[in-house]
């Protein structure tokens, strides 16, 4: 497939743009580049390829050519395969970075070998396990506590 433009993902969006009401029904080379988010010799290229007109010494694209231009790209299938590609890749980039979140999570446990009863604000009863604590901190390190003694005392579940 070829590279697709930057700004294929925002299609719908440029055409609800488009589509206001101007005072004038041109859109000229500068209101392109901001449209589109272009530099200048793209935004030339592309209004040519849209049907670029002069206008006084300017060069422009009719309203009409741009919202119609933009409704015959939205229903590319390109288009669509880029906007869910598009979807994808930040739905895995915000996975990524709550997961980095969770990794920086530092639990600082003691160095003493397990005691032989249950954590402070720990307590078992058979189907009920309930913890007290302060903070999410606080929660992870007597999860792991826990874990140490019931690892080593797998007796305690049976009270």
């Amino acid at each position: 497939m070829p590279d697709q433009p930057t700004y294929i993902h925002r299609l719908r969006a440029i055409l609800a743009e488009a589509r206001g009401a101007k005072p004038i029904p041109f859109f000229r080379r500068r209101d392109i580049e901001a449209l589109f988010g272009l530099r200048k010799r793209q935004a030339v290229n592309l209004m040519h390829r849209i049907g670029a007109v002069r206008v006084s010494r300017e060069l422009a694209v009719e309203q009409r050519d741009l919202v119609r231009w933009l409704e015959r790209r939205i229903t590319e299938p390109s288009a669509a395969i880029e906007q869910q590609r598009h979807e994808t890749v930040i739905g895995r980039i915000v996975e990524l970075k709550a997961e980095t979140a969770a990794r920086s999570v530092k639990i600082v446990l003691p160095d003493r070998p397990p005691v032989a009863d249950l954590p402070d604000g720990v307590s078992l009863a058979p189907g009920v396990l309930t913890v007290s604590f302060e903070n999410g901190q606080q929660l992870l390190e007597k999860l792991f506590l826990l874990a140490r003694v019931l690892a080593t005392q797998p007796h305690l579940l049976d009270r």
